[in-house]
């Protein structure tokens, strides 16, 4: 068990996904008596903004880099350079990253160069292609390199780290945080402490009154944007036009490029589509619950629509959450047409129903990775 020095441990945000993962950590490093500080890189300020809404939390620290057209170059560089004067400051005995994001890979490296610890949740996806995803693959790469505790959410991502030569001992099977953040808003969405909006309650009613199946589509992935979006759209319209009945909600991410080619696909104007912007975790936990089924290339979602027993299109030529596609629950088809629409086609047809509620963990994961955090702080006080 590594021992570090007393001080607060840091909990690194960048973007909605990373928030949704990392404010139950939070919380539970909180609920432990451990001081916690929540640092948000204030990359994507909307969509963050509602996720610590929803929460009931606040980030201690602000580095409001978002600008637009950011691009990696940028967010690698303001990153590195806020978090050195934000870790020489506050002398954290723990920074703690989530995932593959360019920030979190940004944050992890600025601890590194001060000779402070990381800890990697949601450490150990691979898909084997470092251009796949870009780029979070390479991303979580580095951040294993450089990590002190390697907090796995699968035991595949378990072995993907020891078959990097990662320290068995280093390594922690945990389940996935988002499980945590799922469970939690479920409970407080059935008991009305967190409203979901009125105008998408009514259009998932009516579809239920029309006997509609309901798919949630989300297509955002840089690696889709030659060629790939305006396939997948084409796919979904040529789907829509086949099955009356299937009725889509669409969550459109803000990027331009992902706007004009959704427009310029002609899919807007089909009568059983749903387009929004993006949902609020809440809306989005709502849709998940409602839908029959989830076309995506968003690696949050796969795990979410998965611990739902929600059928899941991976709209992506590789995925670094395998287990889904190993169940059967997950279908991996890329940005290819005809894969696109023979495979919804088949789930639509399919009658079979599974739990897969132990997936990606059991709703306990930011409890154990707070217990192990808990040893090595009390490790260093017995050595102080």
């Amino acid at each position: 068990m590594p021992i570090f020095s007393i001080g607060p441990v840091l909990v690194i945000v960048g973007t909605r996904p990373e928030g949704i993962k990392m404010i139950p950590v939070y919380n539970a490093l909180q609920e432990a008596g451990i001081q916690a500080i929540l640092c948000s890189t204030g990359q994507h300020t909307d969509l963050l903004d509602d996720t610590f809404r929803i929460f009931n939390v606040m980030p201690d620290i602000n580095l409001n880099i978002m600008k637009p057209g950011q691009d990696l170059f940028y967010i690698t560089t303001t990153v590195l350079d806020k978090m050195k004067m934000v870790l020489q400051d506050i002398q954290p005995s723990l920074v703690l990253v989530q995932g593959d994001t360019t920030s979190a890979m940004a944050a992890a490296l600025a601890a590194f160069y001060l000779k402070i610890p990381v800890g990697h949740v949601e450490a150990g996806l691979r898909t084997g292609n470092k251009y796949g995803p870009f780029p979070e693959e390479i991303n979580r790469k580095l951040i294993g390199s450089i990590a002190t505790y390697h907090f796995a959410p699968t035991h595949d991502a378990m072995e993907n780290l020891i078959k990097e030569n990662i320290n068995s001992k280093d390594i922690f099977c945990t389940g996935n945080t988002v499980v945590d953040a799922l469970h939690t808003i479920q409970h407080r969405i059935s008991l009305n402490e967190i409203p979901v909006t009125d105008s998408l309650k009514d259009v998932i009613k009516k579809a239920q009154q029309n006997n509609n199946t309901l798919m949630l589509l989300t297509a955002h992935r840089r690696e889709s944007f030659n060629g790939g979006l305006a396939r997948i759209f084409s796919a979904v319209k040529q789907t829509l036009q086949d099955n009356p009945h299937l009725f889509v909600i669409y969550p459109m991410h803000p990027n331009p490029a992902i706007k004009k080619t959704f427009d310029e696909s002609g899919l807007k104007n089909m009568p059983n589509i749903m387009v929004t912007a993006p949902l609020a975790y809440s809306d989005l936990v709502y849709v998940l619950e409602k839908c029959n089924l989830v076309a995506t290339d968003s690696g949050g979602i796969q795990e979410e629509a998965a611990s739902l027993g929600k059928p899941v299109i991976v709209l992506r030529n590789e995925t670094d959450r395998s287990e889904g596609v190993y169940e059967g629950l997950a279908y991996l088809v890329g940005t290819d047409e005809t894969k696109i629409q023979q495979t919804i086609a088949h789930v639509l047809t399919k009658k079979e129903k599974r739990s897969y509620n132990q997936l990606y963990g059991n709703g306990t994961a930011s409890k154990q990775i707070v217990e192990i955090i808990k040893r090595g702080l009390n490790a260093a006080k017995e050595t102080e």
